[in-house]
């Protein structure tokens, strides 16, 4: 693409015309003919790799640093901008030929559910025989079984608009995505107008980013005003509040939750019953937790706000699977995502209301993130299970017997609490010790195939491990 084509937007003076191949926001993926973005970041400053970007061949090059942009002038077509991440959005997606324009964007936000609402979406989507894909926490892709990873829950622009291109092109109607805060807070998805925005509930988290919890909130509201109808859960005291800026909001707005108008009036061994508009609709499904019918509740209301007949909606969800939540990966064995106080809350009251024997948790806490949340999930492990095994989650460039302590905080007595750093050793001990009733729950990663040790990625996967100890045991 000439680079006056890509620059139209913006109305920049031109002194050199060039062909655009792609654009960059990291200078070790610039390739000839790129157009690199250099601004200062969260731990680094672009623009100390403008060098670098030089010798790779970038052909021009956009920057907030004055500095830069006066040592490049007649060097290459440079140019300043005050807010380069909303550029880097804008020209991205002109890049690829503006496909937002040409999908129907769903955009799911909130601390917990994300995940489970826009797997249960996009999969309900395709048994309504509706091209579409998914973009999120597992990775992106048109299909459950056959995603691709994007390293983060909310991709860069660069690569965020290249994915709804490939969906484009490959014919999908509608992308279910997951809108991380970081994602919203970074511009990553601006200008993108979204068909519907689904707010789930906000709790603390990413506070190591975002510094307070209203500011959190802030990065989250950022979504409703770029959608034209928002879906928003009232049951949650954040949601109330978000609701109340409904009128400002340029869609059509519309809540859920036992106070919504899609109103929750039951939800037991997986069946939803709602009200909506006066009309009662039985909503099968296969999931278990209070929670997930919260989650069950906004898919099927995201579903009917895009013009679905909710007689053929309803009939959408039962059986499907979200991997590595609530996932029993061998009898009385479960393992889930929850790594945040109130998903681990609720997923183990969850769990308890089913456990005939002894409840037994494994869990850890993330490194160099919030170590607030780490002795209040120590606390809701101990209260709510009869043994307690702790252990390293991803702890990053974190000691792990650093993190342990801060859990060990919340932990009033060592009684039935083992500390077992090794995770793997930490799950085959609490399968060890489990008896014909007993449940074992090992909370945290999840879906994640991998564990952070420093700045390792090391191969590990929580139901591998599972499926491995049954094997050597003959069970499987």
């Amino acid at each position: 693409m000439l680079l006056s084509h890509l620059l139209k937007p913006l109305s920049f003076p031109l002194e050199e015309e060039v062909e655009v191949t792609g654009i960059a926001e990291d200078s070790r993926q610039v390739e000839e003919g790129y157009l690199f973005f250099a601004y200062r970041g969260i731990s680094s400053d672009g623009n100390d790799f403008i060098e670098d970007a030089l010798e790779r061949g970038c052909c021009a090059v956009i920057t907030d640093s004055e500095r830069s942009y006066r040592k490049l002038r007649g060097k290459l077509p440079v140019f300043l901008v005050s807010e380069p991440r909303k550029t880097l959005s804008l020209l991205s997606a002109r890049f690829y030929g503006n496909p937002e324009r040409k999908v129907r964007v769903i955009g799911i936000t909130g601390t917990n559910g994300k995940t489970t609402t826009a797997l249960l979406t996009f999969q309900a989507l395709k048994r309504l025989s509706v091209k579409s894909g998914y973009v999120g926490t597992l990775g992106y892709g048109m299909s459950l079984d056959s995603l691709s990873p994007t390293g983060m829950t909310t991709p860069s622009p660069t690569t965020f608009f290249k994915i709804l291109k490939e969906f484009a092109d490959r014919g999908c109607c509608y992308v279910v995505c997951e809108v991380s805060s970081h994602g919203l807070e970074l511009d990553r998805v601006f200008g993108v107008p979204f068909e519907v925005a689904v707010f789930t509930n906000l709790t603390p988290e990413h506070l190591d980013f975002h510094k307070d919890l209203f500011s959190y909130f802030l990065s989250k509201e950022k979504l409703f005003f770029s959608a034209k109808s928002s879906l928003i859960n009232v049951d949650d005291r954040w949601g109330v509040a978000l609701s109340a800026l409904r009128e400002i909001f340029p869609g059509i707005s519309f809540t859920y939750g036992k106070a919504g108008d899609f109103k929750i009036l039951e939800f037991r061994d997986g069946l939803l019953s709602l009200n909506f508009q006066g009309k009662v609709y039985q909503v099968p499904s296969s999931l278990r937790g209070d929670f997930n019918g919260y989650n069950l509740c906004a898919s099927f209301s995201t579903l009917t706000l895009l013009g679905f007949e909710p007689e053929k909606v309803k009939d959408s969800f039962y059986g499907l699977r979200v991997p590595g939540r609530l996932e029993e990966v061998y009898p009385r064995v479960f393992v889930d995502y929850a790594h945040t106080p109130d998903a681990l809350l609720k997923l183990l009251k969850t769990v308890s209301s089913f456990t005939e024997g002894r409840l037994i948790t494994v869990f850890g806490c993330g490194g160099e993130r919030d170590r607030e949340k780490r002795a209040p999930m120590g606390r809701i492990a101990y209260e709510l299970s009869d043994v307690v095994i702790i252990t390293s989650d991803n702890p990053r460039g974190e000691d792990p017997q650093r993190i342990i302590a801060d859990i060990l905080k919340g932990i009033p007595s060592r009684e039935n609490v083992f500390i077992i750093p090794d995770r793997k050793k930490a799950i085959e001990k609490a399968l060890s010790i489990k008896g014909d009733n007993d449940v074992v729950v090992i909370a945290g990663k999840g879906h994640e195939d991998y564990q952070l040790i420093g700045k390792r990625k090391i191969p590990f996967k929580d139901q591998q491990v599972v499926k491995e100890f049954y094997e050597r045991r003959g069970s499987c």
